[in-house]
């Protein structure tokens, strides 16, 4: 610029005009091309210096991870189907169907797609992404401020960084020293539980060659004792025939004497009253009337008996045995009754030893049915705890058979990893599969499922995300949707070198960047 002035001095000034026109004019010539230069120069510089402005304006708000797609002449969006000048991203318009031109403002809030959101760098703390429509809301979002850099609403931030880092250091070595302690009770967890499964592989052959032959015992007992049972069934009916028989024949016995008793009376009152005019007579009782008249006064008097009598059975049949060895000695009055009671004698005794032995078989056999139930059971047992999955390297192996317990908020939650969970008595389900690999290679969960129903909805679940803790608890159970619960289960086992590594390396990350902002950590590790 200076030079186009130099220029238009020379051309207008006449004491610096030449004797000669030619010298003139190459000087003017010569001023003129410098002026161009000059000129040009200057929008080269300006121009680039636009660009840059234009460049830094198109970073803000951007992922590191995605700053080379921002670090263009030409911006492309919608999946390469949108191309604009790199001075349109972050006008304040939204240019893109996918908003991915306005990552720092708010003109794009509420597209979605996942790139809607303002990436806070937040030096010397922990870098975090917010919704675009917080962009320059008036509201510090970001501890650097950075989301209120333009000051539109007359808000000014304050970079607490700093602080934050501070206080990130602090939670960050709890973590650690949580993730250590729990590595190291992992190792002696995985110690104790060495060689579980091929334990549980010996229990399992040993049990079966056990139950092989006892299941044929089993089987012989059954044969005897239904075979016993049988045996005492039938001399049971074959008693209670004899004595429905005997009961019929008694009322036909007495049947029998009543009529001729009412045969004798009938005649002496016909001699006594033969002058006399006789009333009316009833109607006389029919023989089947009086058949059964009788029949059920001598069965309800044989009832009455039975339930009167307080004595124990062996009592009963010592008394009877008694009774009938002192009927058996008296001379009976026929021969026939004689013999009944004989045989009454005889087949007592006998009738007792086979219900006795009826139920000692049957009592031997559900004693070796119970046990081989049992052994069926633990057998099941072993099948599923070999077949179930317990994570790499069997890190939860430990945890099979153990139940853990919490409260949160108002309800008391039970978790057996590798059994049933429960809300107070409320079934949350029954893990079957063991422990869950998310799709990252890395997450690790157990899903309970199959609980008690819902009123008119699903059946209840819960699903537990592992994580690194220096002892076995539950926290943080809740319920995003209806009768589907989730939660986090710490635990040991959950913890690896890995987890540590990362954490001791993100530790030294902080510690280099709270060193380079000028504060001091305290050597605390």
């Amino acid at each position: 610029m200076l030079i186009c002035f130099a220029f238009s001095v020379v051309a207008h000034e006449p004491h610096f005009a030449t004797p000669r026109p030619t010298m003139r004019r190459r000087a003017r010539a010569t001023l003129r091309a410098a002026c161009v230069a000059c000129v040009l120069s200057a929008t080269v510089v300006a121009a680039s210096t636009m660009r840059a402005d234009a460049r830094r304006a198109a970073r803000r708000g951007v992922d590191p991870m995605a700053i080379a797609s921002y670090d263009v002449e030409t911006f492309r969006c919608d999946d390469g189907a949108t191309t604009l000048a790199i001075a349109r991203v972050n006008d304040d318009y939204c240019d893109c169907a996918d908003g991915s031109d306005e990552p720092g403002t708010s003109a794009c809030a509420g597209r979605g797609l996942g790139r809607d959101s303002f990436y806070c760098r937040n030096l010397g703390a922990t870098p975090r992404a917010v919704p675009s429509s917080r962009v320059d809301d008036g509201v510090c979002d970001c501890c650097d401020g950075s989301d209120e850099a333009h000051g539109r609403k007359g808000t000014v931030c304050e970079n607490t960084c700093t602080s934050e880092a501070r206080a990130r250091r602090e939670t960050l070595m709890a973590t650690l020293a949580e993730h250590r302690r729990g590595a190291k009770a992992r190792g002696k967890a995985a110690g104790k539980a060495n060689g579980k499964r091929e334990g549980w592989i010996r229990e399992r052959a040993a049990l079966e060659r056990e139950m092989s032959g006892k299941r044929e015992r089993v089987e012989a007992l059954r044969v005897e004792a239904e075979a016993a049972e049988e045996e005492e069934r039938k001399i049971r009916e074959e008693k209670e025939a004899e004595e429905a028989e005997a009961k019929e024949k008694i009322a036909a016995d007495a049947v029998k004497a009543e009529d001729a008793e009412n045969d004798a009376g009938a005649a002496e009152r016909d001699v006594e009253n033969s002058n006399v005019d006789e009333p009316e007579a009833p109607a006389e009782e029919t023989d089947e009337e009086r058949g059964k008249r009788i029949a059920s006064q001598w069965i309800s008097n044989d009832e009455k008996s039975a339930d009167d009598s307080s004595a124990s059975e062996e009592e009963k049949v010592a008394a009877e045995g008694a009774v009938e060895s002192d009927d058996f000695m008296r001379p009976p009055r026929k021969v026939g009754s004689f013999f009944k009671r004989l045989r009454d004698v005889v087949r007592r005794p006998r009738d007792a030893v086979l219900a006795s032995q009826a139920k000692s078989k049957r009592d031997a056999y559900d004693v070796e049915r119970r046990a081989l139930e049992a052994n069926d059971d633990k057998l099941r047992e072993l099948r599923e705890n070999i077949d179930r999955d317990y994570g790499p390297d069997d890190a939860l192996i430990s945890l099979q058979g153990l139940c853990f317990d919490q409260k949160i908020e108002k309800y008391v939650y039970k978790a057996c990893p590798f059994g049933e969970a429960k809300q107070d008595n409320t079934q949350l389900g029954r893990n079957s599969e063991g422990v869950r690999i998310d799709a990252d290679g890395k997450t690790m969960t157990l899903k309970f499922a199959d609980g008690d129903a819902c009123w008119n909805g699903p059946k209840r679940s819960l699903t537990l995300t592992l994580k690194c803790g220096d002892k076995e608890r539950l926290a943080a159970i809740e319920e995003p949707s209806r009768c589907e619960y989730v939660g986090v289960f710490y635990a040991p086992a959950a913890c690896d070198d890995a987890s540590v590594f990362a954490l001791e390396r993100e530790l030294s990350d902080l510690d280099r960047i709270l060193a380079a902002s000028s504060i001091s950590p305290r050597d605390e590790l």
